[in-house]
């Protein structure tokens, strides 16, 4: 049998034992902000590792076709260089306008001798232009002109093939400057034959011309005189 008084001493050491000392948490010192990037670091952050391309390893650029100056840088070149780089060709305008022809007309000529193959060969490009005008905003003075300088410029550099870019403007159902353009290059003793142009070209809006090769000077040179 268990004595009273010991079961009540034992309940009163046990009330007046000490506790267990808490446990420290080391306290960690507060995080600072990281301070905000400017574009210049976000941009070294994000390139940061990549390797600089070389200038060997860039795509070559595509040659590009010559680019058709328009009528009034032709008509400026023109007065800059005076007349005396163009024949004078009297050109009527009357005549030419004489045969009026819609804007969906593909336009053809061949003088005798140009034989049919070869303006075949004119209208899909396999007889490449390398000069060319555009006469879009032209008024009927400055297209006559702007052909003309066109066709001045071709034979002092022994050009044979040109672009003429006439669009189809309609001035009472009639396109006015296609008209004329036609009617201008049949008044000419240089132009062999010309065609409205391929689709990839410009089509009915645009035609290429076949020029007369340059005569080649046979008169011998001063140096192999007697």
């Amino acid at each position: 049998m268990k004595d009273p008084q010991l079961t009540a001493l034992k309940r009163q050491l046990k009330a007046e034992a000490p506790l267990p000392a808490p446990k420290l948490v080391k306290s960690v010192p507060a995080r600072e902000p990281e301070p905000e990037l400017d574009d210049q670091a976000l941009f070294e952050q994000a390139t940061r590792g990549a390797r600089k391309l070389s200038v060997d390893s860039a795509v070559p650029a595509r040659p590009q076709r010559p680019k058709k100056p328009d009528a009034l840088t032709l008509l400026k070149r023109a007065r800059a260089e005076g007349d005396a780089e163009r024949e004078n060709i009297a050109l009527s305008d009357t005549v030419a306008l004489l045969q009026g022809v819609s804007p969906e007309a593909a336009l053809s000529f061949k003088r005798n001798g140009v034989q049919e193959r070869q303006l075949d060969k004119l209208k899909t490009g396999l007889l490449p232009w390398k000069h060319a005008v555009d006469l879009h905003g032209c008024t009927l003075e400055q297209a006559r002109e702007a052909v003309l300088q066109l066709l001045a410029e071709a034979k002092a550099e022994s050009i044979t093939v040109v672009k003429i870019v006439h669009g189809k403007g309609q001035i009472n159902g009639q396109a006015m400057l296609k008209t004329a353009v036609n009617g201008w290059l049949r008044q000419m003793p240089d132009v062999l034959a010309f065609v409205s142009a391929d689709p990839r070209h410009g089509g009915t809006g645009a035609v290429m011309v076949l020029l007369r090769r340059p005569r080649e000077d046979k008169m011998p040179a001063l140096s192999s005189l007697p």
